[in-house]
C-alpha cells in the first residue's frame, strides 16, 4: 500500500465523520521513527467550542488501521439518533432537576410521559409520520 492510496481513504473519512454528526472532524495518519503506526480521529465535543474527542487506532499495518478507521466511523450512530439522544439526556436532566426543586407533580408529569413516549419510539421505531 503506497500513500497515495493510504490519502485518498483518509481523505473520505472527515466528510464520513460529519455525516454522522460530527462537528469539524480531523483524520491523522501517523508513521514514526521506532513506533507502531496510528491514526488519531477526532471532533468537536457536542455542545463545546473547544474541547475534542478523540478516537486513537493502532495496528501493525495501514491497511489495517484503515480498516479499523472505517470500522468505527461505521458503527457511529446517525445525527439523528445523536440529536434524540443529546435531547432525551436534556429532558431526563430537567425531570430530575424538577424533582429535587419540588416542582409539582402536574408539571413534571408530563414531561416523564414525554419521555415515555419517545423512549419507546426509539425501541421500535415508531416515528409518527409527519
Amino acid at each position: 500500500m503506497d500513500t497515495k492510496e493510504i490519502q485518498k481513504r483518509i481523505d473520505v473519512m472527515p466528510a464520513a465523520m460529519s455525516a454522522k454528526g460530527k462537528n469539524l472532524p480531523e483524520v491523522t495518519f501517523r508513521i514514526e521513527a521506532n513506533s507502531a503506526s496510528s491514526m488519531s480521529l477526532r471532533h468537536a465535543k457536542a455542545g463545546s467550542r473547544w474541547a475534542d474527542e478523540f478516537h486513537q487506532i493502532s495496528g501493525k499495518t495501514p491497511s489495517e488501521l484503515l480498516a479499523k478507521a472505517e470500522a468505527w466511523i461505521a458503527a457511529l450512530p446517525t445525527a439523528e439518533e445523536t440529536r434524540m439522544k443529546e435531547f432525551m439526556t436534556a429532558l431526563s436532566d430537567v425531570i430530575e432537576l424538577g424533582r429535587k426543586s419540588g416542582v409539582e407533580v402536574e408539571f413534571v408529569n408530563p414531561l416523564v410521559e414525554t419521555m415515555k413516549r419517545l423512549s419507546s419510539n426509539i425501541i421500535t421505531d415508531q416515528r409518527v409520520a409527519a
